[in-house]
């Protein structure tokens, strides 16, 4: 395959992974349940965080597990059709971006945890229980969501470029080649992503104003 064709499909590949990472599954939920743009309460956010303040448990895991999908079924697809490892990585990348920013309202969306675990868990399934079991003691030690997703990707992230770069252990890809630049490029850019996405929570934790798990859901001030 010619440089220029990996180029073509891997521009193809995340366009694919944008338009699926864009499907506003929590914004469909609150519509379907009565209330209206779940973007005017809480934190703004259309994930599983701003569902559990809102609407509950039940609906929080339905969309949380929804949106890992959107990460995770783009990406095993371009596994399956044996796409090259950067199609690969800008697939995941993709469905992030469009989670984040979806093209279908407005550009308004989430902030990409469960769409980025949902990747991991595609091409990294070790790597996304180690995620798991650090995100999950963080969450009962602290009962901070968002102290748990920038730890967790920072974990995650991490770990796929430290032994990436040391090229020394298998990190349980199950594409081409764990070590390929692309998947350093990969874990940098779903950390960018998720931790910019992040900072206002950043400073509410240091101010000691973040709101814990469930809290937070009353609706937004409006411009």
């Amino acid at each position: 395959m010619s440089d220029l064709d990996t180029v073509l499909i891997s521009f193809v590949f995340l366009i694919v992974g944008y338009i699926l990472g864009s499907i506003p599954v929590g914004i469909l939920v609150g519509r379907l349940k009565g209330l209206g743009d779940v973007r005017d309460y809480g934190s703004g956010s259309t994930g599983a965080t701003n569902i559990l303040r809102t609407l509950g448990i039940r609906w929080a895991l339905f969309v949380g597990i929804s949106d890992l999908f959107k990460g995770a079924l783009p990406v095993l697809l371009a596994v399956q059709l044996s796409v090259p490892d950067l199609a690969v990585t800008l697939t995941g990348s993709g469905a992030v971006i469009g989670h984040i920013w979806p093209v279908f309202t407005s550009f308004r969306g989430g902030k990409g945890v469960a769409t980025a675990f949902g990747v991991f868990v595609a091409l990294f399934p070790p790597v996304a229980l180690l995620v798991l079991f650090c995100s999950f003691v963080l969450l009962a030690v602290f009962r901070y969501v968002s102290l748990m997703s920038m730890v967790g990707t920072f974990t995650g992230a991490g770990y796929v470029a430290l032994v990436a770069l040391l090229n020394g252990l298998d990190v349980g890809s199950v594409v081409g080649d764990p070590y390929h630049d692309s998947y350093i490029l990969l874990a940098g850019v779903l950390f960018l992503l998720i931790e910019y996405k992040h900072f206002p929570n950043l400073m509410r934790l240091i101010s000691g104003t973040e709101p814990k798990v469930g809290q937070g859901g009353s609706l937004r001030p409006q411009n």
